[in-house]
């Protein structure tokens, strides 16, 4: 439940799709981590190269009047602006050189983002190991083919095209003299060119298949990888022989590995370690690999990777592991067709559907997929054959002569008229699990994902083994040479923030949290009146006094007026309908007592209460407009340990009720508080529905600060058509927030121009093949809404923030780490080494690791009209991951894409919960495209804004 701070992720469409303010990374995912486009990367071992041209830092295409360096104030100088002192002690000449901050980018390059104005210098530089290494830039021709089955190969599972073309290579070796990379689907690569002509035609046979395959082999072009080279040496911009040419090497390096292991897109699995999670599942461990373009060369991003796959050996036994039934005795009680009731039929048939089993009739085996599973039993399901009506277990028993052990038992649906008893199938080993997993897998998963820094380290030092790249011909005929050790780099580590309560109180933060003890929030909100609902019904007399006396006594700590020590309380069941009455009926209460409304209502939920925190939430965020605060009963007693669960209560409470719990100190981002130029900060976020679901749409949402400090935000969330990553309604979106940013600046700050003349967005969700179309439409809708208001548009610096990636950093000597994780410290920054030849990004691991290996944040800025200084824009968002309104430790992403993914997560509470969709179900369904999208629109229509009343503060904490 949202407000019970559980974060976390989400295994989705075949990976774990994670977040978590401190976790510290968790899994990686099944199927790699760049999304589309070519993959980015860093810089070369020693340093950025010697600038050719000799660009200042501050130079973009051409200097920009010099190096910079100016007080940490930022004095007013004749560009506006200065730049915070650096912080770098002494250190040996060749780390110096490594923390440069000139950038040698050719004026001819026109990346798709903002040009990289140079490398930053603040803070305390450090080595690291980073998951990434050296090879070779392909220097001979590679030759491009396109292959084309007789059949929509499509619908074939990767292993089996990847068998066909490998089958076509060794049947033909007088052609293919020199194997090509295959990419599974359509794209063939080759160091030699084929004597094919532009067309050919192979028939390839395969075993336990009547008729060959035949494949066409076309021509397409021929490709010289010397613009990857220029590329990575900041000669020339990305174009299509270079993306053409990483395709070419991403293929390549994973040949070898995939020949005898299970894979998808940059992943494959061995069974060396594996976990059951029950139900039918398991889980394996395996290796990311993909390769990038780096400043100078390039290099194989590696990492461990993790994914769920449905355990192989007999049908049946796999059908009582989903059903949590005994594999020991008579399966006969669990699987017959009048013990298998109809939920459980339609459940197991869901969790089948596409899986492939042999079977074998003739001593033929065969490899087929399930489509369903029959009602019947197979001696009662019927078929006609040669004009005779015939059970499947008579067909069977005429066929073989042997009957079926279990002929009671329900059959699977291979064809459309094919079924086939669960006896005489088996389930293929490597089968991807591709629904959404149990909370308890999803536990499970987290679990066996998580490897310490030095663990994780030690595993892909070791994965070299099975990736075989010195064994490769592939490689070798490419030219490509892999060095056999991880690079080390030289990373930053970036000076605290100062944070800033009430009473200009100050704290510095230390391994990325601090202790607010003594402390009152920077603005506490006022408390016009409280009461408590309570659903449990084993909730005690002493856990009811605790209650009340926790929350009187913390809020006055934290500065926050207006709490009863008394509040009235509401004791009902927690089955029915009726919860937004109860809200009102507990809004009553205290009016009747005092004459005004309540302002926040309390409310006490059992354990596995989801049903309950819904309607809660769709009645006082949706319905009625009254913040609700909603409390586990377990913690609401005088355990040891509750006293700090009440304080992030209560730093909730304060943002829902419009208070402000800590901003960074001025001082420390000039940029953000300059009263001559003020700045809005926003973020945006869009979910899409789970694999295979067709009649749900995808939601966005946009929030934005309205305070002068960037800690106060307000939230607009809207549905779209599913799985659009664009925003489709941004500048709406944007004119709402901005006109509340205004009216706050106005009405409650006094300024007289409340206009931004400074915006920074920062936007996740976008894959890097969306850049473009990401820059090219969202930037015009954000500068729309500007011209729908009628204020001049603000200068815009937007930037792409994710986590959805596969670089890692490990402290190496010399480095803090931190002493229970072994994670290097909050603050590191990297912007060099592994981050892009020309564009403008960093990585920026704010956040201090709790669980596993830490994963950074990867910062892509697109647009830059602020003409942000490195040392500038890494500063600002370290700062702005302080001030995450619920916690008192730093988070991993910048605050406002953190609260719109949250809005996101939170659109079922925007649906009546007793209406058609009020509980919406993110598992696959079977409906017809048509009907998929007309249901789509429906829940689309029938989604209910947040109450005026709620949707001015941060209802979403």
């Amino acid at each position: 439940m949202a407000d019970h701070g559980r974060g976390g992720g989400q295994w989705r469409g075949g990976r774990w799709r994670g977040r978590g303010a401190d976790r510290g990374g968790g899994p990686g995912g099944a199927d790699g981590s760049t999304r589309g486009g070519p993959p980015r990367g860093g810089a070369p071992r020693g340093g950025p190269p010697s600038p050719t041209g000799a660009m200042a830092a501050g130079g973009r295409g051409a200097p920009r009047g010099g190096p910079r360096g100016a007080p940490a104030d930022r004095g007013r100088g004749a560009r506006g602006r200065g730049q915070p002192t650096p912080i770098v002690p002494s250190v040996p000449a060749a780390v110096a050189s490594a923390i440069s901050s000139t950038v040698a980018i050719a004026d001819s390059v026109n990346p798709i983002g903002a040009k990289r104005p140079g490398y930053g210098i603040l803070g305390t530089p450090v080595e690291v190991a980073v998951n990434c290494f050296r090879a070779d830039i392909p220097t001979g021709r590679i030759y491009h083919y396109d292959k084309i089955l007789s059949e929509d190969d499509k619908k074939l599972p990767l292993r089996v095209t990847v068998e066909i073309i490998r089958r076509m290579q060794e049947q033909n070796p007088t052609i293919f003299t020199k194997r090509g990379s295959y990419d599974g689907r359509k794209n063939l690569y080759s160091p030699i060119q084929y004597s094919l002509g532009e067309r050919y035609q192979f028939e390839v046979d395969v075993p336990n298949r009547p008729t060959p395959w035949r494949v066409r082999i076309k021509w397409v072009a021929v490709i010289n990888p010397a613009s990857t080279a220029r590329y990575v040496e900041g000669k020339m911009s990305h174009d299509e022989a270079t993306l053409t040419t990483l395709n070419a090497c991403n293929v390549a390096i994973r040949m070898q590995s995939i020949q005898n292991h299970p894979f998808n897109a940059k992943s494959f699995y061995t069974r060396a370690q594996v976990r059951n999670t029950g139900w039918g599942v398991e889980l394996w461990r395996g290796y990311f690999q993909s390769v990038r373009p780096v400043v100078g060369k390039m290099v194989i991003n590696v990492d461990i990777s993790s994914a769920a796959f449905y355990k192989p050996g007999p049908l049946i036994k796999l059908c009582l592991d989903y059903l949590g039934a005994s594999t020991e005795g008579n399966p006969v009680q669990f699987l017959s067709s009048n013990r298998l009731n109809t939920r459980s039929r339609i459940d197991l048939a869901k969790f089948l559907r596409g899986l492939y089993v042999r079977t074998t009739r003739g001593g033929e085996t065969r490899l087929r997929s399930i489509r369903n599973v029959s009602e019947e039993g197979a001696n009662a399901r019927l078929f006609e054959l040669n004009g005779t009506m015939i059970s499947v277990a008579q067909f069977f028993l005429q066929e073989s002569g042997t009957p079926l052990r279990y002929p009671n038992l329900v059959c699977v649906q291979l064809s459309r008229d094919a079924w086939v008893p669960l006896e005489l199938c088996d389930v293929s080993p490597g089968q991807f699990y591709r629904n959404t997993l149990r909370p308890q897998q999803t536990k499970d998963m987290v679990e066996f994902s998580s490897l310490r820094p030095e663990e994780r380290l030690r595993d892909i030092r070791n994965g070299l083994q099975a990736l075989q790249y010195s064994n490769s011909s592939y490689l070798q005929d490419f030219e490509i040479n892999v060095d056999p050790d991880p690079m080390n780099i030289t990373a930053r580590i970036l000076p605290t923030p100062t944070l800033m309560y009430g009473q200009n109180a100050t704290i510095q933060p230390r391994d990325g949290q601090w202790n607010m003890r003594g402390k009152s929030l920077y603005k506490p909100a006022s408390i016009q009146g409280c009461a408590i609902i309570v659903y449990s019904q084993r909730f005690q007399e002493r856990q009811e006094n605790h209650l009340k006396k926790s929350l009187y006594e913390v809020t006055r700590m934290l500065g926050m007026q207006g709490m009863p020590p008394d509040p009235p309380v509401l004791h009902k069941p927690g089955t029915g309908t009726m919860y937004a009455n109860h809200l009102k009926e507990a809004a009553l209460m205290w009016k009747t007592a005092t004459g005004k409304m309540p302002n926040l209502i309390v409310v006490v939920l059992p354990d596995l209460a989801e049903d309950i925190y819904t309607r809660i939430k769709n009645a006082g965020d949706i319905k009625i407009g009254v913040a609700t605060q909603c409390l586990r009963a377990q913690k609401c007693g005088p355990e040891k340990g509750n006293e700090q669960y009440f304080v992030n209560v209560c730093l909730k409470i304060n943002a829902k009720l419009g208070g402000i719990n800590v901003i960074p100190k001025p001082e420390t981002v000039r940029f953000l508080t300059d009263p001559a130029t003020p700045t809005i900060v926003i973020g945006a976020d869009v979910h899409h529905p789970g694999p295979g679901v067709t009649n749900r749409p995808s939601y966005a949402a946009v929030v934005g600060s309205v305070d002068s400090d960037a800690s106060r935000y307000i939230a607009v969330s809207k549905p779209q058509e599913a799985r659009k990553e664009m925003i489709q309604n941004l500048a709406e979106m944007i004119t709402h927030i901005i006109k509340n940013y205004m009216r706050y600046r106005k009405d409650v700050e006094k300024n007289l121009n409340p206009a931004p003349r400074r915006m920074l967005f920062y936007r996740d969700g976008v894959s890097e093949g969306e850049f473009e179309q990401c820059k090219r439409i969202e930037v015009g809708d954000i500068f729309q809404a500007c011209d729908n208001i009628g204020i001049p548009r603000p200068k815009l610096t937007f930037i792409v923030v994710g986590k959805n990636h596969h670089i890692r950093f490990f402290p190496q000597k010399g480095c803090p780490a931190d002493r229970k994780s072994g994670n290097a410290p909050a603050g590191l920054v990297v912007d060099r080494h592994i981050t892009s030849p020309v564009e403008y990004d960093f990585y920026l691991q704010s956040h201090g690791g709790l669980l596993g290996t830490s994963r950074s944040s990867h910062y892509n800025v697109l647009v830059d009209q602020n003409n942000f200084m490195p040392d500038d824009l890494q500063r600002i968002s370290f700062s702005l991951c302080h001030v995450y309104a619920r916690a008192t430790r730093s988070v991993s992403i910048v605050p406002p894409v953190y609260y719109a993914d949250t809005v996101c997560q939170r659109s079922k509470h925007h649906y009546d919960p007793d209406g058609a969709y009020g509980h919406l179900s993110d598992s696959a369904s079977q409906v017809s495209a048509s009907a998929g999208v007309a249901q789509a629109d429906a829940i689309m229509r029938a989604f209910q804004p947040v109450h005026p009343n709620a949707g001015t503060n941060m209802y979403f904490q």
